[in-house]
């Protein structure tokens, strides 16, 4: 994935360097997940904030790790001067203080050279077109300038979130800008997913359309129709998703205790064996299991695995 912009400024610590987990000691925590109000259920799936402002945070405590995913993000930083890191060219600053992100096809490192605060506003694929006006094809796999793909028309919404000045503001204000706007596209109604359905939800009902679609087109049309539509062919979406259960159940054992049995795990969450579940999770997070809980269970910038699984 090619960073939007190519001039590194500042040295920026290997990828997989590892840092220890951040202990609050009894602070409030620096990462928070707010799920959607009831008027943008079914568009967008959660809020995520995360304040590292007051923190003195090593180079490595300073990357973030994010899995491949279907979700579509909007994304603004107060004062952290976040960036990608590409595995071939190093750390590349975003172009601008609030960015948008389609769905990922491999895994994504960020790292910021201070820390800040931050938030990811998160939302269901298919409800994007309908919110913004966007084709999902066009940022797939990229990280854009905000106010660039969505137009001037948009700027009091973004100028109003990057203005806001805690967790609760920032909810106040995608609510107020987005939630007519996503009642007028469903024609009042509203529907509820869980994070841990998200992906499934989301294959079902493209598998549904294409389903539809194959009534009156020919099955190349319906494939083409399928990418045009959603940025992605069925089986890539299928594929993207395979892991979700996997995580889910993997945090369910380390919580009550239970070893790490990736034998068993594989063949309870559909997987031929082992070695296609290694696969499939090098694909979706970047790194083996034995090493991905690991890193999940240690690393601070595995952060986000943690607040969403």
């Amino acid at each position: 994935m090619a960073p939007d912009r190519h001039d590194c400024l500042l040295p920026c610590p290997d990828r997989l360097a590892r840092g220890p987990r951040i202990c609050n000691r009894g602070k409030s925590p620096h990462d928070r997940l707010y799920l959607a109000p009831p008027a943008l259920q079914g568009a967008m799936l959660a809020l995520v904030s995360r304040d590292t402002s007051r923190l003195a945070l090593s180079d490595a405590q300073r990357l973030s790790h994010f899995p491949a995913s279907p979700i579509v993000t909007l994304s603004w930083f107060d004062g952290s001067g976040m960036g990608l890191v590409d595995p071939d060219t190093g750390w590349h600053p975003f172009a601008a203080q609030m960015m948008i992100s389609g769905s990922h096809s491999r895994p994504v490192t960020t790292w910021s050279p201070t820390g800040g605060r931050g938030y990811m506003a998160c939302f269901q694929p298919d409800a994007v077109p309908a919110l913004f006006g966007i084709e999902l094809a066009a940022i797939q796999d990229r990280f854009l300038p905000a106010h660039a793909v969505l137009g001037a028309g948009w700027q009091p919404f973004l100028d109003a979130l990057l203005a806001a000045p805690d967790d609760a503001a920032a909810m106040h204000v995608l609510e107020a800008a987005l939630g007519k706007r996503w009642r007028a596209a469903q024609g009042g109604e509203t529907s509820r997913f869980l994070l841990r359905q998200m992906g499934r939800h989301w294959v079902q009902r493209l598998a549904w359309q294409a389903h539809q679609w194959r009534d009156t087109h020919s099955a190349r049309q319906v494939e083409r129709r399928i990418k045009s539509f959603s940025g992605r062919s069925l089986r890539e979406w299928q594929s993207l998703v395979r892991t979700e259960g996997l995580f889910f159940a993997a945090r369910e054992r380390y919580e009550t205790g239970q070893p790490f049995d990736w034998a068993t795990l594989a063949l309870d969450e559909g997987f031929s064996d082992q070695a296609h579940l290694s696969r499939v999770t090098r694909q979706i997070c970047g790194f083996p299991p034995t090493e991905f809980a690991d890193r999940y269970i240690e690393d601070e910038s595995f952060w986000i695995y943690r607040l969403w699984v």
